[in-house]
């Protein structure tokens, strides 16, 4: 089911399947930032990860030396989650345990994502909480993905991702399995854009775990549209779209509070590279923005 929150500045539609934003449109010039999901390219527009980043080695983990098999990015994206609270302009959306989830993850938990519109920003809250009686571990990120191209004639190399400063990204190198090593290589940066086009992402996302901001922005030479998203609570951060050969105009920005499974590592679940723990009883909450201005 699809829900709205606007203010006098946008629209924006959550859908309760994932609690997944599915639109984020301007009411002055009509423009939709948010990916439509076409199925021909990619069918999401802003999946939330959970209680997994990425894929898994081997396409298991272990928890006190039980093995536990779960789908790629966690569950959370593909469950419906329950409205629990609405107003005009924020929505809270909050899934709990079941029987499908049961055997992929043990952990007695509770996942509210709390959609706040105020003017242009929208944040968006991750509050987790374990309410069982052992520590719980657990990993959450965003995959939003927003257009570009976004006026007549633009083209997706009109527009990039601004890091502020800088002459290179260093991304983590992925092996033959898909899964990081401890390996990076090195993406020009131009005055610190990085500039998009199908070919940047033909190995895939680029995951970085040493990126000196907790801000970027998308923008464009050619308009003045820009996207910006703060993430001071996520120490990771992915760049993605999907792989064509051609331009797919949308940019995915992730922030990551956990590095997707490594190579070098084993299976247990508290050895991975950020993992959140909390305590029995303990709530926290992650947190980012997304601030557009046109």
């Amino acid at each position: 089911m699809q829900y709205t929150i606007e203010n006098q500045l946008f629209t924006v539609v959550i859908d309760s399947k994932g609690a997944e934003l599915s639109s984020m449109r301007s009411k002055a010039s009509g423009t939709e930032y948010v990916w439509q999901a076409d199925p021909s390219i990619w069918a999401r527009h802003a999946p939330i990860l959970f209680p997994f980043v990425g894929r898994l080695k081997d396409k298991m983990y272990t928890v006190g030396g039980t093995e536990y098999t779960i789908t790629q990015h966690g569950f959370g994206r593909d469950l419906e989650f329950v409205c629990t609270a609405q107003t005009d302009t924020s929505i809270d959306f909050t899934l709990t345990p079941n029987d499908y989830t049961k055997p992929m993850y043990p952990f007695d938990f509770a996942l509210t994502v709390r959609y706040t519109l105020t003017g242009n920003t929208l944040k968006k809250e991750h509050i987790t909480t374990n309410n069982g009686d052992t520590d719980m571990y657990y990993e959450v990120g965003g995959h939003d993905a927003y257009n570009v191209a976004l006026e007549p004639g633009e083209k997706m190399a009109d527009y990039y991702v601004d890091f502020g400063e800088g002459d290179a990204v260093h991304p983590l190198i992925n092996d033959d399995a898909l899964m990081i090593t401890k390996e990076k290589r090195d993406v020009p940066l131009q005055d610190g854009r990085l500039y998009l086009t199908s070919e940047l992402f033909a190995l895939d996302a680029l995951i970085l775990d040493d990126v000196k901001t907790r801000s970027v922005s998308v923008k464009s030479d050619t308009s003045a549209h820009c996207i910006r998203m703060d993430f001071e609570d996520f120490p990771y951060l992915g760049i993605w779209s999907k792989y064509t050969g051609t331009d797919t105009n949308y940019v995915c920005i992730e922030p990551w509070s956990t590095l997707p499974d490594a190579a070098y590592l084993d299976h247990a679940l508290e050895n991975k590279v950020g993992v959140r723990c909390l305590k029995p009883g303990a709530t926290e909450t992650l947190t980012f923005s997304t601030t557009i201005t046109e």
